[in-house]
């Protein structure tokens, strides 16, 4: 895994240009990666970038969603009813990642891989 091609990645995924804010995303996503891995000889796989850096893109939405569900109002603070469609992206590109990404993988039932239709990313 590349770190620079990861930072770049993440940049390209959220739009941000500055990386570094979110450094300890990117770095819990590539060891989440690193505990996924089959074997360690894969670990230079370029797709392993960009599944960490939909890893990090991902968890920076939750983070983001848990933010934004307050909502200021004329009456006072409410809670949003509307999904935050950045964090539903951001969970349908992770599951796209984790299958390009799928026999470099040990564990087929690993967290995020067992979700389907409407279940959350847990």
């Amino acid at each position: 895994m590349d770190v620079q091609e990861i930072n770049d990645l993440f940049e390209l995924l959220t739009g941000e240009q500055n990386s570094q804010t979110y450094y300890n995303f990117i770095n819990l996503s590539m060891y989440e990666v690193s505990v996924m891995l089959r074997s360690q000889e894969c670990s230079t796989d370029y797709r392993l970038n960009f599944l960490c850096a939909a890893i990090a893109f991902y968890r920076v939405q939750q983070m983001l969603a848990a933010r934004e569900r307050a909502a200021v109002t004329y009456a006072g603070k409410m809670l949003k009813e509307s999904q935050n469609t950045a964090y539903e992206y951001s969970k349908l590109l992770l599951r796209d990642y984790l299958q390009i990404c799928n026999d470099l993988l040990k564990c087929q039932n690993f967290v995020f891989s067992s979700f389907s239709g409407e279940e959350d990313i847990t």
